[in-house]
């Protein structure tokens, strides 16, 4: 079986196994709650969450390129999990969920 996904960090690309992208996938869905991402924001987010968990499974030290780039990846997703969010909460909404259903006439007595 193949990955899903295109890993574009040529350094990490190596690490990004089959596995680490099932339990970032894993993650993903813990992370949307009651949420559905969409495709393309569930494809950002596990990208991002399996070099997060390859750096974190391969760092030696705290002074080597995997803590560097579990820094930067770490940082990416916090700017990301709160756009998914407001995306798929903005796509719930897009049904009239957020519209009332009913009106009351106001009158003058």
């Amino acid at each position: 079986m193949a990955l899903t996904y295109t890993y574009p960090d040529a350094y990490l690309q190596q690490f990004c196994t089959e596995d680490r992208e099932d339990r970032a996938t894993a993650d993903v869905l813990v992370m949307a709650g009651a949420r559905t991402f969409s495709a393309d924001w569930t494809e950002r987010l596990v990208i991002v969450q399996t070099y997060i968990l390859a750096c974190m499974e391969n760092q030696a030290d705290n002074e080597d390129l995997f803590t560097a780039k579990l820094k930067t990846y770490r940082s990416q997703l916090q700017l990301l999990l709160p756009q998914a969010v407001a995306a798929a909460d903005a796509e719930a909404d897009v049904g009239g969920a957020g519209v009332a259903l009913f009106t009351i006439p106001l009158e003058r007595a």
